[in-house]
């Protein structure tokens, strides 16, 4: 019996299913590992605390973290106050698209050496637009603005996606085998 499916067919098969298998390892080994430890979420989530930081105090707001009780979650402070004015959770850190962000390029077909350079430059750049994006949302926050819940729990989620899609769509287009073989037939 002949296979009905093309090659284009099988690869974006094999593709999805090496998605879906890395997805899967890392679910597994973040569940029943990392999560549980926290430590990598208290390391984002400090680091994000610490970029909202600086930028506040750069926009003339005197402000500061502390973490909190629960691992992976920071509490940001109006110097001299004792309330918390936002509080950044594991949830707000960003490690999931950068999760989904290095799986698709491992997953698609590429150079490993421009894997290794392409992947750790996404990643600091999508956790320094996560920065900036959690920055803006205590900014939101601090003007008490009415429109903060929009903007946190779809403006702002929409956007971040659609960079990283840019950068997928970057990867695909110039970088991926597929990219590199439609750049030297320009050439």
């Amino acid at each position: 019996m002949k296979s009905t499916l093309s090659d284009n067919d099988k690869s974006l098969l094999f593709f999805l299913a090496k998605i879906g298998s890395l997805y899967l390892l890392w679910y597994i080994v973040f569940e029943f590992f990392i999560k549980n430890d926290g430590r990598l979420d208290q390391i984002i989530t400090q680091n994000i605390s610490m970029g909202i930081v600086w930028l506040m105090q750069h926009s003339g707001i005197d402000m500061y973290y502390t973490p909190a009780r629960k691992i992976g979650e920071t509490y940001l402070f109006i110097a001299g106050t004792n309330k918390p004015l936002v509080r950044i959770g594991a949830s707000c850190n960003g490690l999931e698209p950068l999760i989904l962000f290095s799986i698709f390029i491992i997953a698609y077909p590429g150079k490993i050496m421009y894997k290794l350079w392409f992947i750790p430059s996404g990643i600091i750049i999508i956790h320094f637009i996560n920065i900036i994006r959690n920055y803006v949302l205590t900014l939101m926050v601090y003007f008490r603005m009415p429109s903060f819940d929009l903007f946190h729990r779809y403006v702002f989620v929409i956007l971040v996606y659609l960079i990283i899609f840019g950068f997928w769509m970057l990867w695909v287009n110039i970088f991926s085998l597929k990219g590199l073989k439609n750049n030297k037939k320009t050439e």
